[in-house]
């Protein structure tokens, strides 16, 4: 619980300097500054009129003045250096997560877990939207807002979601072991004329069936068909914590889900959630494994055995004293699996384990998960898109059918034919290549000068503190050319992207012979636009047509985004279009907003467009429908280049593939 952090003590006294001067410049606007001494500066005393006569603005400004300025604000800078310095040397969330446990302020520390953690992610959230706001070209401070508030609320609720199937402040009744020892091992999970529903249209109906131990079950369907609803009906989530309604009869262990909420099944069921980064809760690996068990009471010594057990089986002894923020997704995924593991559950619950991950990851998750179940005589459920990753080591597929659930045997693996099928859609999509309705896309692109490639990059490195995640990487593309670029979690691959799309050092990112360190924001996107892999970072409004008419005012275009939207989608942008633009983007499915995202950044008609990850999370007919955007936007002139780990997608459109490991290039350009 005790350790020296430099990070939280550089941040406070960043926050409380940063309090003193905006109320040194606040005191000078409103009334000024002045007192005895000598006058630094005579700014003349304006008063406001009518109902804000009251009011004064600038002022004399001296010395005395300044000083009694910056003392007013140094009880509060000495509250935010204090609460800094303690959390450099103590895991503040650690120690309200044991208050959580137990006693009379169990919901109140509860409240502090999520309120502490979540205020570092308002921080990243700001840094985050910075660089989106860049890549956008916006420049008013009010584009922030709403991007940082929904991913503040969105970590927020992440966290408490969390904590929630954890265990954190469960009653003194479910605390300890006993639960799990006079659970029902021999029935995981049932489910009984079951029904699911949310408010509003989506809902489940006729769900029965019966999970045994020691088995992998696949969860399968489209996106937004509810694979992660049907997960968290089993979890407790679903009906009580994010209020949808259950019929019927579901039983966890011989307990009744509906009537027990999870911090009370916490014993039994392990979660492992979809983005399992915001879940985190803990400073190291050690405490994220341990945490399940320390919020219950459990003597350190036991903890720390616990999770050296839980480390090994999984073979990740060596993560267990690095700091969480230093995993790569892989290394994430199993962490988030050690700890829904350290309590014993019978039931383990997954949510898209292979959305982040490369090939041998994935192979990695996969055997962890089958030898939970067939060895460790586990239930697993886990929720996915990619199925085949699991077609050789699953017992059962549970496929959901608009509002039915079909439940398949082990050899009858749902989607194999839709698979191939989307695949081809890609692959033999000539008539995407020939379209003339991708003329909105079609405007003046700038073109190179005679004999240059439209982008050169030239010994570009990129370094994050002393460790290079780029090294002198040079390579070039041609107009229409679509490059993707490969390699495993960690290689650099999204570095190389952002150093491309925002380039520091001069002449290293060539583009129609324009140095694209040397160009202005508003300039700079006619040359190169970036989707990172997180694009809802990009969303900065409430509507998709907001979303669309803020991309016009930002571009100029003579096209407007709307219709360049329209186009990727394959539709008009008249009547087909309109139910679309008046919803929230975040309302829109995952390919969708993909593709809105790549519409806005493809509104300057950029000559590179950069993808980061098109595919992650997608199901078949979503990344057929992102592959034919990016073919159209080829077929405008655009040169594209996508990092990727589908190596099935790129097979479908890439004309050309790189390979990255350990930051560089390994082979140069190979034809695909």
């Amino acid at each position: 619980m005790f350790r020296l952090r430099p990070g939280p003590l550089r941040a406070a006294v960043l926050l409380a300097v940063g309090f003193v001067l905006l109320r040194v410049v606040y005191r000078a606007a409103f009334g000024g500054v002045g007192g005895p001494g000598p006058v630094l500066l005579d700014l003349p005393l304006l008063r406001l009129g009518g109902p804000f006569s009251h009011v004064t603005l600038l002022g004399p400004i001296t010395l005395q003045g300044l000083g009694n300025a910056a003392l007013s604000a140094l009880p509060v800078a000495a509250v935010i250096l204090f609460f800094g310095a303690l959390n450099a040397v103590v895991d503040v969330s650690r120690l309200f997560g044991r208050g959580a446990g137990r006693g009379p302020l169990r919901a109140i520390s509860r409240a502090l877990v999520i309120a502490w953690a979540t205020f570092p992610a308002l921080l990243d959230s700001v840094r985050r939207v910075r660089i989106a706001r860049r890549l956008r070209g916006e420049r008013g401070v009010a584009a922030l807002l709403v991007p940082v508030f929904e991913q503040t609320i969105e970590r927020a609720l992440a966290l408490a979601a969390s904590m929630e199937t954890r265990g954190l402040a469960a009653d003194s009744s479910a605390d300890g072991s006993a639960d799990a020892l006079t659970a029902d091992c021999a029935r995981p999970a049932t489910m009984t004329d079951a029904s699911l529903a949310f408010a509003g249209s989506w809902h489940l109906d006729h769900l029965a069936f019966a999970l045994a131990p020691g088995t992998l079950t696949v969860i399968a369907g489209p996106t937004g068909s509810g694979k992660t609803s049907l997960l968290h009906s089993l979890s407790g989530l679903f009906q009580h914590f994010f209020d949808g309604t259950q019929g019927g009869v579901i039983e966890v262990a011989g307990v009744d889900r509906a009537r027990t909420p999870p911090r009370n099944t916490a014993a039994f069921v392990g979660l492992v959630s979809q983005n399992v980064r915001l879940g985190f809760a803990a400073e190291t690996v050690h405490d994220e494994i341990g945490f399940a068990l320390a919020v219950r009471g459990v003597a350190p010594v036991i903890v720390h055995a616990r999770v050296l057990e839980v480390a090994a089986r999984l073979q990740i002894t060596a993560l267990v004293p690095r700091p969480i923020n230093a995993l790569s997704a892989g290394e994430a995924t199993l962490v988030a699996i050690a700890s829904a593991l350290v309590a014993r559950p019978i039931l383990l619950l997954v949510d898209e384990p292979l959305a982040d991950l490369d090939e041998a990851a994935r192979l990695r998750v996969c055997a962890v998960l089958a030898d939970l179940a067939h060895e460790a005589q586990v239930c697993v459920v886990v929720a996915e898109h990619n199925t085949a990753e699991f077609a050789a080591t699953a017992d059962a597929w549970l496929e959901i059918q608009g509002t039915r659930v079909q439940v398949r045997g082990a050899g009858d693996r749902p989607g194999a034919r839709a698979d191939a099928r989307a695949d081809d859609s890609v692959r033999a999509d000539d008539s995407v290549r020939a379209d003339d309705s991708v003329s909105p896309l079609a405007r003046a692109i700038p073109v190179a000068a005679p004999g240059e490639p439209r982008v050169s990059i030239r010994h570009l490195t990129v370094t994050h503190g002393t460790t290079r995640v780029v090294d002198d990487v040079s390579f070039s593309i041609g107009p229409g050319q679509i490059v993707a670029l490969r390699g495993p979690n960690g290689a650099g691959k999204s570095s190389l992207l952002h150093a491309i799309a925002l380039p520091s050092a001069p002449d290293s990112v060539i583009i129609n012979g324009t140095n694209v360190s040397a160009l202005k924001r508003s300039t700079r996107r006619q040359a190169v636009a970036l989707v990172p892999e997180n694009f809802d970072d990009l969303l900065f409004s409430i509507s998709v047509s907001e979303e669309c008419r803020r991309s016009d005012r930002s571009t100029r275009a003579s096209a407007s985004t709307a219709e360049v939207f329209a186009a990727l989608l394959g539709r008009s942008a008249g009547a087909p279009l309109t139910a679309l633009l008046g919803q929230h983007p975040r309302d829109l499915s995952a390919g969708e907003r993909l593709c809105l995202v790549i519409a806005i950044q493809l509104a300057a008609c950029p000559a590179l467009l950069l993808v980061d990850e098109p595919t992650r999370g997608l199901d078949p007919q979503a990344r057929a429908l992102v592959g034919s955007a990016l073919l159209r936007a080829s077929r405008s002139g655009t040169a594209v280049m996508f990092a990727t780990h589908d190596q099935a997608f790129v097979d479908g459109i890439a004309t050309t593939t790189m390979l990255m490991r350990a930051a560089r290039l390994v082979p140069e350009l190979v034809p695909s």
